[in-house]
């Protein structure tokens, strides 16, 4: 029988078009399945294109080339005792899923033209697992959008999915729009949901994760949580993470440079990664540093360890309006400590106030002794993840737009635009209450701005070793699945290299097991 106008039909049917969804239909794809991608953004990409790029994995193929002997077992062993160590419920089915499949996704991306660093230690991991993709993130897009034509994945951007399709208790398909109005795409097999996490909804924010993010802006606005909705409408379970705090949810980051640098405009074609490759296998480290750093430095926190030395946290205004030392802890595993804050009130952490400053912009300013001691090992401005750690002078190179010195106070105020003698005023009160740490010595300096966000949140829809999508007594609905940040389901994601690699390993096996139609 002919469809009607305005209706599609497919075997799988992926919403979002990151990450998860792209490696999700290009597999199903890939197993002979007639497959579209609803992206209701302009772009493909997600947050997947706006991250570091890192992926932890125990057995990949580069592991083993570099003579690295690991295993899944050992990856899941480190991830359950950092669980244990911040105290945070884990999914231990879903951490074994995910550790279990890791090396196979690198190796995936690997063979359509991916290309990583030789795998990297990350503490606390006893073995070389972070695996950073060359040049940027951006690669895995590029890549997995052609893997997606090759497989004749149809991919539909500016689509918006509204809602379930539902038939005798299973999913049929979707309802979405475009600029051409509404319209029914069916699903003969299944329905994968890749639709990101919830950050930029503060209403499912608040029911499922902390209270008082208020103001603090979601990394990727697109995420929105429409994938949670539409689930919870036909009864799925979301699952809630209050051992999570606001505090630990927000974070504190330097902004991205307004425009890509020489290095980020670096095409992501493989023979080109594969120089680069090269060049940090084998350059010397000085050469090679200041090229790794302009493609991390655009998503670096700076380390809890400026402040603890005497660094000041000022708004537009040169006013310092938190302590810098408030709030949860960044630790060792790149993870905030999701406890309360240190000073016994969550809302005085440094994020959330930060949040509602002007424009909810500041700058960390310190003096040349600071500047001193923060340009070599132990105290570094921030970890990045495969280079280890960047100093001062890491930012002075790779990014020149957040590095800001002057002889004086007041002409520090004046390159930031501040109010006249604002700042003067704020580091002589600051010196006045702390004379362990003055910031009295010329230069002066200011790194920023910087802003706060919320990256990633970790609630996500409850499903089981299959990625189908289940309801709150553990049955799944059928022809259901979910990936990424929407499939998250109760897995914790500490520190570099989960949160991508989880995406993209749920996503390639939610993609398989969609074509099976599994979930009666």
């Amino acid at each position: 029988m002919a469809l009607a106008a305005r209706e599609m039909e497919f075997d799988v049917v992926v919403v979002g078009g990151g990450g998860a969804g792209l490696l999700a239909a290009a597999e199903a794809g890939r197993l002979g399945c007639k497959v579209c991608v609803l992206e209701k953004d302009s772009v493909l990409g997600g947050t997947t294109a706006m991250s570091v790029g890192s992926i932890m994995a125990a057995g990949t193929r580069l592991q083993r080339q570099d003579g690295v002997v690991d295993s899944p077992e050992a990856h899941a062993r480190d991830l359950a005792a950092i669980c244990a160590q911040l105290g945070l419920h884990d999914n231990a089915e879903l951490r074994s899923l995910y550790t279990s499949h890791a090396a196979e996704t690198v190796d995936l991306l690997e063979s359509i033209g991916v290309v990583f660093t030789r795998p990297m230690p990350q503490p606390p991991h006893e073995k070389p697992r972070l695996h950073q993709v060359i040049p940027g993130s951006r690669s895995y897009i590029h890549h997995l959008e052609k893997y997606c034509r090759k497989q004749a994945v149809s991919l539909m951007v500016g689509t918006q999915a509204d809602s379930l399709v539902c038939r005798q208790g299973r999913v049929t398909g979707v309802k979405a729009r475009d600029a051409a109005g509404e319209f029914t795409i069916a699903a003969r097999r299944a329905v994968v949901l890749a639709s990101g996490d919830v950050a930029g909804d503060t209403e499912l924010l608040r029911a499922y994760a902390a209270t008082g993010l208020e103001g603090v802006r979601p990394i990727n606005p697109v995420c929105a949580g429409d994938g949670h909705r539409m689930a919870a409408t036909i009864g799925a379970h979301i699952v809630p993470r209050r051992d999570f705090s606001a505090a630990s949810l927000a974070h504190i980051r330097f902004l991205p440079p307004a425009r890509k640098n020489l290095v980020q405009r670096i095409p992501p074609y493989a023979p080109l990664a594969r120089l680069a490759k090269l060049a940090i296998d084998h350059a010397p480290p000085a050469l090679i540093r200041p090229f790794v750093l302009q493609f991390l430095t655009t998503a670096l926190a700076p380390d809890r360890g400026i402040f603890q030395n005497g660094a000041l946290l000022v708004n537009l205004n040169g006013q310092r309006f938190a302590d810098e030392l408030s709030g949860p802890r960044v630790n060792d595993v790149g993870q905030h400590d999701h406890k309360v804050a240190e000073s016994g009130d969550e809302s005085a952490a440094p994020s959330l106030l930060l949040a509602r400053q002007p424009e909810a912009l500041g700058y960390l300013v310190f003096d040349h002794r600071l500047a001193a001691v923060f340009s070599k090992w132990p105290h570094f401005i921030s970890t990045a993840p495969g280079v280890a750690y960047a100093y001062l002078d890491d930012y002075r190179k790779a990014r020149p737009d957040l590095f800001h010195t002057a002889r004086t106070l007041e002409a520090l105020a004046e390159i930031l635009r501040m109010p006249a003698g604002s700042l003067h005023k704020t580091v002589a009160e600051a010196n006045s209450r702390h004379t362990n740490h003055p910031l009295a010595q010329a230069p002066f300096y200011a790194l920023g701005p910087v802003t706060a966000w919320i990256l990633v949140t970790p609630v996500g829809l409850k499903v089981d070793d299959q990625l189908r999508v289940l309801q709150e007594d553990g049955s799944p609905i059928a022809g259901l699945f979910a990936a990424g940040g929407a499939g998250q389901g109760g897995f914790t994601l500490t520190g570099h290299g989960h949160g991508l690699g989880w995406a993209f390993t749920s996503g390639m096996l939610a993609g398989r097991n969609a074509t099976h139609g599994e979930g009666m």
